[in-house]
């Protein structure tokens, strides 16, 4: 990693890492005081600063935390000599070269300054980590509110069912609405009644076009936007619904319905441990949070749909799917290994729901299989062929 300290327009020593600057180029501790000012959360016992840097957020990090604990992760050594030369004083901060061994609960607010990503990279060890929370930091505050209000609304809605229905099938096909959706629902079409189908929102409209009524649907997303997935579609289905989503959207669901109560969200959590209710992990998306909820409801085979991560073109969504945009080719579009070996592209978010995917897998007992030839690689979920599709399902 490049260091170099420069010196700023209003003569403070700033700095910078492999060519990007960490600090404003002109008021570099004003401007660093006044993130961690926007950033800093009082309800939280203790904090941990990513990047050491010339100790600007730190030192003002430290003053808002009065007392409470303050870890801040320093890179390497070259970092520290050049805090400790322009800071030779004692600190009220823990430097730490560790983050492996701190236990990070909701308790610990974690604080990532902006430009540190770009700096370190993405073959940075780090980066994948940092870039999942920072992401979901930066999803949670856009929506923090609605989601309040959703979770009011849903829970003064909630008819207090605190268990899930009992499915007999052995096997589970999650779907959802990437872009091979388009030439595997057909697949889905044959093994339909040896299955138990769960569809995220976005394609169960999809699925209905082709005769398919899914077992149960499933959203998780807070904005007003979603409730086309379900206005018009005549679904009596199941619906599971994340204690946060839209609560107009679950408000026009005829059908029976089931609360889903999310891990890190305090107010969920308290719900599920006042009424023995089970708390799910979420991933950041609606598909991970399925996966969470197939995983509890012990299926004993689950095999994915449409659940790509990335995209071959420029088009993250199947044709028929009720969310997806176009993209472009930016600095954002980065090329990743498909199942069948060739190369597609993902964006930030979905890799962070891959990287999830892959990790909630290695801790479930149920084998999971995707259908996804040209979607993201994830280890341990082996890609089926129709054939193969067609075998597993017949076997069991």
């Amino acid at each position: 990693m490049e260091w170099e300290v420069v010196t700023a327009k209003n003569g403070e020593p700033s700095l910078q890492l492999n060519k990007v600057s960490l600090y404003s180029r002109y008021r570099p501790r004003e401007d660093a005081w006044r993130w961690i000012d926007s950033q800093f959360e009082h309800a939280h016992s203790s904090y941990l600063l990513i990047g050491l840097g010339l100790g600007y957020h730190a030192e003002r990090l430290a003053q808002l935390a009065e007392g409470k604990t303050v870890f801040v992760y320093c890179f390497e050594q070259q970092e520290y000599n050049l805090y400790k030369q322009h800071n030779p004083q004692s600190t009220n901060f823990e430097i730490i070269t560790n983050v492996e061994n701190k236990q990070l609960d909701d308790n610990v607010q974690i604080l990532i300054p902006n430009q540190l990503l770009q700096a370190i990279g993405v073959k940075h060890p780090l980066f994948s980590s940092l870039e999942a929370i920072k992401i979901n930091q930066i999803t949670y505050r856009k929506s923090a509110d609605i989601m309040q209000q959703n979770f009011m609304a849903n829970i003064q809605g909630w008819t207090k069912q605190t268990s899930y229905p009992t499915y007999n099938k052995k096997i589970a096909c999650l779907v959802a609405s990437g872009p091979s959706l388009n030439s595997t629902i057909e697949w889905l079409k044959k093994i339909e009644e040896q299955v138990d189908i769960f569809v995220v929102g976005s394609a169960l409209k999809m699925l209905l076009a082709h005769n398919i009524v899914p077992t149960a649907t499933i959203i998780s997303d807070a904005k007003d936007s979603i409730i086309k997935q379900l206005a018009g579609a005549n679904y009596r289905g199941h619906l599971y619904y994340l204690s946060t989503a839209n609560a107009a959207t679950v408000n026009i669901h005829h059908g029976e319905k089931y609360i889903m109560l999310q891990q890190g969200y305090l107010a969920a959590e308290q719900i599920a441990q006042q009424y023995k209710m089970p708390v799910l992990e979420t991933g950041g998306s609606v598909s991970t949070v399925a996966l969470s909820l197939l995983d509890y409801l012990g299926f004993e085979k689950i095999i994915l749909f449409g659940q790509d991560f990335g995209f071959f073109g420029d088009s993250t969504h199947a044709n028929q799917a009720t969310s997806g945009r176009v993209v472009q080719q930016d600095a954002n579009i980065r090329a990743i290994k498909a199942n069948d070996g060739t190369t597609i592209y993902t964006t930030p978010n979905l890799q962070v729901y891959a990287k999830w995917i892959e990790s909630k897998v290695q801790r479930m007992k149920a084998c999971v299989y995707t259908t996804s030839a040209k979607g993201a690689y994830i280890s341990r979920i082996n890609c089926l062929n129709e054939q193969e599709l067609i075998n597993i399902v017949q076997t069991d």
